[in-house]
């Protein structure tokens, strides 16, 4: 039955519905496979339980995809315990199913296999249906249930059954739709063939078998020649190596040799697949019959000539012209146009045409008559309303037996609307909706075409990539409005400086490009960069009676100096752009080639990062935090390691680049908090008494919306009460932007009881305002004042200046970096309360911090 909700009391999902998506996975009744297997076996192991099964509940039983330790298959529906599980959220767990009235009298229970615990985790759809379940069982009852570790991964292991039973759908679906295209390839009235990319035939549909005769499936790879007709070869092959050579695609008529042994005349085209880089990976092609349309071809000829002028000149206007191009007569052109029939005869219509238009026009019917072809020109017209429209002609020249042209007949079509709607669509897929700046694609087509340009003339080109600072900021603050008119303003003001030497777009978000091709101001590229941030700077943007202060970073690239290719030249300015973020913002950075190695060891670290994350790597080591004045370890602070398989154990200033990175930046921080949760659980369960543990937190876990909520829930379900806990943050946090975020966030903590603690106190900025402006109740003064404590009076009265304040604030002092003993005695002399540093413990594994806490009388020295 349904799962009811807890609003209505309403199911959630219908049986019927259940049992239509598990049968979708068409996985009941199949053999055993080694992935559900390895999981399941996975599962007892971790569980470390006798028997694990992946059980699917349909309307009639539970069977079992896999199984550890049972040695079935499959039970009847009425007793299988899962039933139960698959109503559940998440781990259903019976410590004692003897002593469970639900169960007592099941015979699992009471007759073989004699079950005493079970758990198990519901296998669910990502519609919210569940199929089934993960789970563990045992002949012993357990009173205590499962670890939270343990209920972790067996939810884990469960979203893997799901995850591969995902695969198998999708692998099926893909055998099918293979086998569906094969069948519908063979079904087409013409063949089909596809080559590698140097030109050997590789695969042949039915229709080829039918028309050559050759046994089905059997290899062709170039000898397909050998089956043209020997006056098309020498053409067909010359025109087949020209498209191999150049990627051009290939269409050609010749005559193929039938299993009839006739020779048929064929139409063969074929295309080339590219991949991604441009590079030919496949050639797929057709060969059409058209036999019998060839033999007609010669009987049609004539009267296909007499045809075509009617068709083509079968609009409203039509005219006729002398061999030499002169207008004899028309039919509709004085209705239309601002000429009388007088007028436009002879070269006359010329100056009805538009003054733009009319060289290119003439110059087109010149190439018609020279060429004695057809060919068609659009131009502008004069109208009687006084208005230039647009029109398409078209002219035919009709021969004489002798083959001279005997008179140019043709037609004039009014497309002014169609010519309007077009150029508006070209518009609007070359513009930006918001600031009518271009976009992206029109952008890269100029900075295409200005490079071509640049390589020809032998000058230069600047691209400018700027980002807008803090503008998340503006749309939080303001509201999405407000950052809407700050994206119009800033485009009118690049539009205002560049003109006419260059092209200003917008790429999309906060982000838009400059293009300099001016030599001019090439030359003095950095100062126009420079001006550029002064221009967005001031004056201060005003919405709503708001004032609203703008900075921008700019990356900058030259075309020669730093790359040839378009791409290349973004991928440079937006390296710089990258560093003049990281460096501060509201600057400009010009492209320097090392910048690029950076960047790839940028990327490179990001790589490692997340391979260090899906195995694990990411560990939390803590340094206790010691009373001065006894000794005691009063707290730790929770510090990133990284378990490098190769480097050994590495700190975040090895790392710590990865913080850039927003999404990265919270799946290490996600980690951590988990790792640091669950190991607190289990010093609180032992009885060790280890005071309140720091956590940091980074700008980018800080700023994002719900993450307070969500920190606190983790320490919730591992029943870590909030007293254990302090957050840390650094004044960078609090500097760069995104205030309302993190005032809330530090709120939040606060209201819940959760300390906060200032790192690095006295280092920043406007340290004392940002006492003032958040909820702070620990400093912490850095390590720089402290490291040269006893030789440098000036570090010495920053520190006691500091005691000082915190002492008047009521705050929490805590010394970082304390390496010596002469530095823990001038603290404690200066009325510091605690310090932490090498000097009493190195950060350690937590799984040392019992050993730590019961020993800390002989490993932590007293000042």
């Amino acid at each position: 039955m349904p799962v009811p909700t807890p609003e209505s009391g309403l199911p959630s999902w219908t049986e019927a519905d259940r049992l239509a998506a598990l049968r979708s996975f068409h996985v009941l009744d199949t053999e055993p496979e080694a992935a559900f297997d390895e999981i399941t076996a996975s599962a007892a192991h971790i569980c470390n339980a006798p028997m694990a099964l992946v059980s699917l509940v349909d309307d009639i039983r539970h069977w079992f995809k896999a199984e550890v330790g049972l040695g079935g298959r499959e039970i009847p529906r009425s007793i299988g315990i899962c039933g139960h599980t698959i109503l559940q959220s998440g781990v259903f767990v019976v410590s004692d199913t003897a002593k469970d009235p639900r169960f007592a009298d099941n015979p699992l229970v009471t007759g073989k296999p004699h079950l005493r615990f079970y758990a198990g985790a519901p296998l669910v759809t990502d519609d919210g249906l569940p199929l089934g379940t993960l789970c563990v069982l045992d002949q012993k009852p357990r009173p205590e249930g499962l670890t939270p570790e343990q209920s972790t991964a067996l939810l884990d292991l469960a979203r893997a059954v799901m995850a591969q039973l995902k695969v198998r759908r999708a692998e099926k679906a893909h055998e099918e739709n293979e086998a569906r295209l094969k069948r519908i390839i063979d079904a087409v009235p013409h063949i089909v063939w596809s080559a590698l990319p140097d030109g050997h035939n590789d695969f042949h549909n039915q229709r080829w078998y039918e028309f050559s005769g050759l046994p089905l499936g059997s290899a062709i790879g170039d000898q397909w020649s050998n089956a043209v007709h020997p006056d098309d070869q020498d053409r067909t092959w010359t025109r087949w190596q020209h498209s191999l050579a150049t990627g051009e695609p290939y269409e050609v008529e010749y005559r193929l040799r039938h299993h009839s042994g006739e020779y048929r005349w064929t139409l063969v085209r074929a295309v080339p697949l590219r991949n991604e880089q441009g590079a030919i990976e496949r050639w797929l092609g057709t060969c059409t019959d058209i036999h019998e349309a060839k033999q007609t071809e010669v009987a049609l000829a004539e009267s296909e000539e007499r045809y075509r002028a009617l068709i083509q000149a079968s609009t409203a206007m039509v005219w006729r012209a002398a061999p030499d191009g002169s207008i004899l007569e028309g039919w509709g052109w004085k209705e239309f146009a601002a000429q009388a029939p007088e007028g436009y005869e002879g070269r006359g219509w010329i100056d009805a045409l538009h003054p733009d238009d009319r060289e290119r026009a003439v110059a087109v019917w010149k190439d018609m008559r020279e060429q004695d072809q057809s060919g068609a020109v659009e131009y502008r017209v004069l109208t009687k309303e006084g208005e230039y429209r647009w029109v398409l002609a078209r002219g035919v020249p009709l021969k004489a037996d002798d083959g001279f042209v005997r008179e140019w007949v043709g037609t004039i079509t009014d497309i002014h609307e169609e010519k309007q709607a077009e150029e508006r669509l070209w518009y609007l897929a070359n513009h930006d909706p918001l600031t009518e700046l271009p976009n992206r694609t029109l952008f890269q087509a100029r900075l295409s075409k200005a490079l071509a340009e640049a390589k020809q003339s032998r000058t230069m080109a600047c691209l400018l990539l700027i980002d807008l600072d803090d503008f998340k900021d503006v749309n939080d603050s303001f509201g999405h409005d407000a950052g809407d008119a700050l994206l119009k303003e800033t485009a009118r003001r690049l539009s205002k400086m560049v003109t006419a030497c260059g092209t200003a777009a917008r790429l999309g978000g906060d982000e838009f490009a400059v293009l300099l091709t001016d030599p001019s101001l090439l030359k003095q590229g950095m100062v126009f960069a420079e001006s550029l941030i002064k221009s967005l700077n001031q004056p201060v943007f005003s919405y709503a009676g708001q004032s609203i202060a703008t900075r921008a970073s700019i990356g900058m690239a030259v075309y020669p100096d730093h790359a040839a290719e378009p791409a290349e030249l973004m991928k440079d300015a937006d390296i710089a752009l990258y560093r003049s973020k990281a460096a501060g913002r509201n600057r400009v950075t010009l492209y320097a080639p090392e910048m690029r190695a950076v960047a790839t060891q940028r990327i490179a670290l990001r790589r490692e990062m997340r391979e260090a994350l899906s195995r694990d790597q990411i560990v939390p080591h803590y340094q206790p935090q010691i009373c001065l004045a006894t000794g005691a370890i009063v707290g730790f602070e929770a510090l990133a390691r990284w378990q490098h398989p190769t480097q050994g154990l590495l700190t975040p200033g090895t790392f710590g680049a990865v913080f850039d990175d927003v999404e990265l930046a919270a799946l290490v921080g996600q980690r951590l908090i988990g790792t640091i949760a669950a190991d607190l659980r289990k010093w609180l369960a032992s009885g060790f008494s280890v005071g309140r543990v720091a956590v940091n937190l980074s700008h980018a876990e800080i700023t994002q919306p719900g993450f307070a909520e969500e920190f606190l829930r983790v320490f919730k379900i591992a029943q870590v009460p909030v007293e254990f806990v302090e957050v840390e943050i650094t004044e960078k946090v609090l500097l760069d932007g995104h205030f309302e975020a993190v005032s809330s966030a530090l709120t939040t903590f606060r209201n819940q009881g959760i300390r906060i603690a200032l790192d690095d106190f006295g280092t920043g900025f406007a340290s004392l305002t940002h006492l003032k402006r958040f909820p702070v109740d620990h400093i912490k003064i850095d390590r720089s004042f402290v490291q040269d404590l006893e030789q440098d009076p000036d570090d010495e009265a920053i520190v006691a200046a500091l005691i000082g304040l915190g002492r008047s604030l009521n705050l929490m002092v805590t010394a970082e970096g304390v390496e010596t003993t002469g530095q823990a005695q001038r603290l404690l002399a200066m009325g510091c309360q605690y310090a932490q540093g090498y000097y009493f413990v190195q950060p350690t594994a937590g799984i040392e911090v019992p050993n730590l806490i019961s020993r800390r009388k002989e490993l932590i020295p007293s000042p």
